[in-house]
C-alpha cells in the first residue's frame, strides 16, 4: 500500500472561478469540469491516474455556506505545495506578481518554522503555501 494523499477536495464557493485561481497559480490543467466540480492535475500527468489531484467542489449539503473560511476553527489550517528550490519559488512570486495576486509579507518569507515560502489566499480565503524544499 502506496502511503500519500491522491487528492484534496476543497469545498468553494464558485467552482469556475476557483478553477480559474488554481491554473493559474500552480499552472496546472483543469482536467475537467463536472457540474459543481472542477478537477485540477499538474501539467503533463495523466488523468485519472495521476498520483495527486486538487478537486473543488461547491457546497452540496447545504443552500448556503455555515460561515467564510476560518484557519483557526477545526480542519484544515492550510495547505503546501513543494517547490524544489529557491529559483522555482522565485518564479513563483513573480507569476503570482504578473496575476496580481496578493502575498503575504509582500512575497518570498520565512515560513515561522526555518524554512522558505510564499503564502497567498485563494478566492474563498483558504490559506495557500509554496514551500521551498530545499535552501540555496
Amino acid at each position: 500500500m502506496k502511503n500519500f494523499i491522491h487528492h484534496i477536495v476543497l469545498t468553494v464557493t464558485d467552482s469556475k472561478k476557483s478553477a480559474e485561481f488554481y491554473e493559474k497559480i500552480l499552472d496546472w490543467d483543469v482536467v475537467e469540469q463536472k457540474g459543481t466540480y472542477a478537477y485540477l492535475v499538474p501539467d503533463g500527468k495523466k488523468y485519472p491516474e495521476t498520483e495527486f489531484m486538487l478537486v473543488l467542489g461547491e457546497v452540496r449539503d447545504e443552500k448556503n455556506p455555515l460561515a467564510p473560511f476560518n484557519r483557526n476553527n477545526i480542519g484544515l489550517d492550510h495547505f503546501a505545495f513543494g517547490v524544489e528550490n529557491l529559483d522555482e519559488l522565485k518564479e513563483i512570486e513573480a507569476r503570482l506578481n504578473r496575476l496580481g495576486v496578493t502575498m503575504e509579507n509582500g512575497g518570498i518569507t520565512d515560513d515561522d518554522f526555518g524554512g522558505t515560502a510564499i503564502f497567498c489566499k485563494d478566492p474563498d480565503g483558504m490559506k495557500v503555501e509554496f514551500h521551498c524544499l530545499k535552501r540555496g
